[in-house]
């Protein structure tokens, strides 16, 4: 697979803010990562018009915007699509050794605890709204997706309280953002290439009218 490293979060902020987008780097890398497991195509520009909905209330996207919002993409379809290509077509002695590294799109580690929170919850409310993009519908997921995206809801409601250990709730925050690619994995092997996957999508979201959350 090709090695296309995720950029660095202040990087993207500060190119996002630059063009006047209303979203954060781990929205906007969360909702393209559940469009691409959703079943987007990676090998077009079909991503600018969700985007330009999203982020830039449905005016179209200036060149600067796009090659702010590309960088993103570029990453996430690399690496979720180049994950696709080895589940499905490799054996299973061959995924057996096989590293199943997902990025997330996250402030660095040295960033304050509140903030890296707040943007994983960020990134789990878009990355479920992405895959509501793609026309998927709770109640005609399989099990497997419904736990994982069940579990991204409660991942994207949790928060930080001050009154208590920092040290403790930053080893949580921790180990939730370590399980957090493992629903990532579970979406992609089930929906990436279900037939239709692309087809008709329906806009704005997972059931009856939900629309992506911005903060």
């Amino acid at each position: 697979m090709s090695e296309v490293k995720i950029p660095a979060y202040d990087a993207v902020d500060a190119a996002l803010k630059d063009h006047g987008l209303a979203a954060s780097p781990s929205e906007l890398h969360g909702l393209l990562s559940g469009m691409i497991c959703g079943g987007l195509a990676i090998d077009d520009e079909s991503w600018i018009g969700p985007v330009s909905d999203y982020a830039n209330e449905g005016e179209p996207l200036t060149d600067g915007a796009k090659a702010a919002v590309r960088a993103v993409f570029d990453a996430a379809s690399t690496e979720l699509g180049g994950l696709a290509t080895i589940l499905f077509t490799s054996t299973a002695a061959e995924l057996a050794n096989y590293e199943f590294n997902i990025s997330l799109l996250l402030p660095a580690e040295e960033a304050e605890l509140m903030l890296r929170a707040e943007a994983l919850s960020e990134w789990a409310t878009n990355f479920i709204s992405g895959l509501g993009l793609m026309g998927l519908e709770k109640a005609k997921l399989s099990p497997e997706v419904t736990e994982a995206v069940s579990v991204l809801e409660e991942i994207a409601q949790l928060g930080i309280d001050e009154d208590e250990d920092m040290a403790e709730q930053e080893q949580l925050f921790d180990n939730v953002v370590a399980y957090v690619p493992e629903c990532v994995l579970t979406c992609l092997v089930e929906l990436s290439q279900r037939p239709g996957a692309v087809e008709e999508p329906n806009i704005p979201g997972i059931g009856q009218g939900e629309k992506t959350t911005q903060h």
